[in-house]
């Protein structure tokens, strides 16, 4: 199992424990990571770029890693699958990275319902990732 995928599954589950303990913010940080992980992982094993590659078309274009990751898997789901399809991952990843963002650098408190929220959505675009791309 690559890495990444491997590190993926860790957060989802840290993610639960996290969430389980009420550390709420925490969990909400470890459930966008399993996303970005899993996306990663899929760019070398179905669409043939490399890490290197990734690295080098982040540091030399306007979007952050994040934003890039998101954005190629977007396009290649819009492509590949349709719109319906697209439309709904790229709701449910803006989500989650909205509540990550909330989570990571706002002065507010993260209630149980937003980490489970942020959980769910979680687990159905992995789980939608992993019947996409057999990961």
């Amino acid at each position: 199992m690559p890495k990444l995928l491997e590190k993926s599954k860790f957060n989802i589950d840290a993610a639960r424990v996290l969430i389980d303990e009420n550390l709420h913010a925490p969990s909400v940080h470890c459930s966008y990571y399993s996303c970005l992980q899993k996306i990663k992982s899929i760019l070398p094993a179905f669409f043939g770029i490399t890490y290197e590659q990734i690295d080098k078309e982040v540091s030399s274009g306007n979007l952050n890693e994040h934003s890039y990751l998101i954005r190629y898997i977007s396009e290649q789901i819009h492509h590949n699958l349709g719109f319906i399809e697209y439309r709904d991952f790229k709701n449910k990843i803006g989500d989650l990275k909205e509540f990550r963002v909330e989570s990571d650098y706002k002065n507010i408190e993260i209630t149980s319902d937003q980490s489970e929220k942020a959980y769910r959505k979680a687990t159905e675009i992995n789980a939608f990732l992993l019947k996409q791309f057999h990961q």
